[in-house]
This record gives C-alpha cells, structure tokens and sequence, in this order.
C-alpha cells in the first residue's frame, strides 16, 4: 500500500510506514519494528510515544517487554469522526473570530491615474452617497475626459455628492461646474490651497493627491472611522457659503 495514502488520517510518513508495519506483523517489539521498517530505535520510542497518544497504536506487556499493536482501522475513523465533531463544536467561534477580524482598518495606497479610477469605479458601484470636502477643483486637469465620464454615469445611476470646495480660483471654478450637475449639492468654504480631496463614500474614506505627474490615493475602509469623517463633514457643511 502506498504510505502517503495514510496521510489523510493525520499520521505523518514514518507514523504511516509504523502503522503498515504493524499491520502487517499483528503485533511485535520495538527491535523488530526497527528490522521491518528501516527506523532506528531510538527514533521508534518517539514515533510510537506520538502514535499511542493519537490513539493509532496500543501494546501489552509480556515478560516485561512491551509488544506493539496497531488499533483497527475502523476505530481510526472513529477517531477522525470525533476530531471532526470537536472541530465543529468550535466552528461558530472561530467563524465569529474570523467576522471580528474584519472590522481591523484596512488601509492602501492606489497610485497614478489608474488608481484614481479604481476609486471613481468603485463609488459608482457602491452607489452610496457621496460626501467630498477641502476639494482643490484639480481633478479634470489631473485625470483629463475621465472626470466628465465619470460624472455623466454619476449623475445616470442618480448618485448623490455634497461638495465642500476651497476657495481657490481653480477650486471655486470647480464648484460652479457641480453647481449644474444633477444630484449634486456644493458649497464654498475658505481655506489655504489644497492638493487634496477627501471623499466618504459607505465605510470608505479616501484622501486623492492631485499631483499632476504622480497622483494617487490613500483608502481607508473602515466604517468606524468613515462615519467620524461623515460626522466632521457635516459640522463644515453647516459653515460652508452656498454659491452666490
């Protein structure tokens, strides 16, 4: 019998090769084992401590020398059936472990303009509202006809953005472009120049670097923080100027 064919019931290559061993000779000393199987005797003691322990070997003690016994195969399925019942008892925990470990922030970097258009696509597939602020009105010179693509599929899929620009020539520029679009609301509140935006979109927060030759984003995903965001949007929301 091939011995890794034994691999599926947990016994390891020289547990396996023990066992078939075993099998074949009912049962013997730890000297014949040694002869049959190639293994040397102090490496056997190890292996047949490990496999008593697994449940896979038993011995009897004859004229005060113990003699090896392998356990019936079928019992060896029993054993695996009780491991897989322990497993199951623990499953719901380990899942519900599993589910906790997802709440961790995750956070990554999205370079050049195809990392943009990662985060464009991907508020067009969440289709949650959208919420930006400390917008620089860079963008269309940064990301070219992808910005008006975008906004036209946007505004088709009826998504919501609320935009707090600067007061930037450029950005002010930018806001009276939002001002036409559907679904869209903006107001004007001052501040330095920025080279940033930042979007809030379902549980994600972004942060877009607008430099011309290497733009990129930072995306956090965590709902956590993103509602924080949400909370401090609408705090400068109240502050921000609509339009004249």
């Amino acid at each position: 019998m091939d011995i890794q064919k034994l691999r599926v019931s947990g016994m390891n290559e020289k547990q396996s090769n023990v066992y078939l061993s075993l099998l074949k000779m009912k049962e013997c000393t730890v000297a014949q084992l040694a002869k049959d199987t190639s293994l040397n005797r102090s490496l056997l003691y190890f292996v047949l401590n490990d496999m008593e322990k697994a449940g896979f070997v038993v011995y009897v003690i004859k004229n005060n020398v113990k003699y090896y016994k392998p356990v019936e195969p079928e019992r060896i399925l029993s054993y695996l059936d009780d491991k897989k019942r322990g497993f199951e008892s623990i499953l719901p925990e380990l899942i519900q472990m599993t589910k906790f470990s997802k709440v961790k922030p995750q956070i990554e970097i999205l370079e050049g303009v195809e990392g943009i258009k990662t985060i464009l696509n991907e508020i067009l597939r969440l289709k949650e509202n959208w919420y930006a602020f400390n917008v620089p009105g860079k963008g269309p010179e940064v990301i070219g006809f992808v910005s008006d693509s975008f906004e036209n599929l946007r505004q088709k899929l009826k998504i919501k953005l609320r935009v707090i620009c600067n007061d930037a020539p450029k950005a002010v520029e930018r806001a009276n472009a939002f001002s036409k679009m559907k679904h869209t609301e903006v107001r004007i509140l001052g501040g330095i120049e920025s080279l940033s935006s930042n979007y809030i979109y379902g549980d994600r927060f972004v942060i877009i670097f607008w430099y011309k030759e290497f733009p990129f984003a930072v995306r956090i995903i965590d709902k956590v923080f993103a509602n924080s965001q949400r909370s401090y949007f609408e705090q400068l929301w109240k502050v921000a100027k609509s339009l004249r």
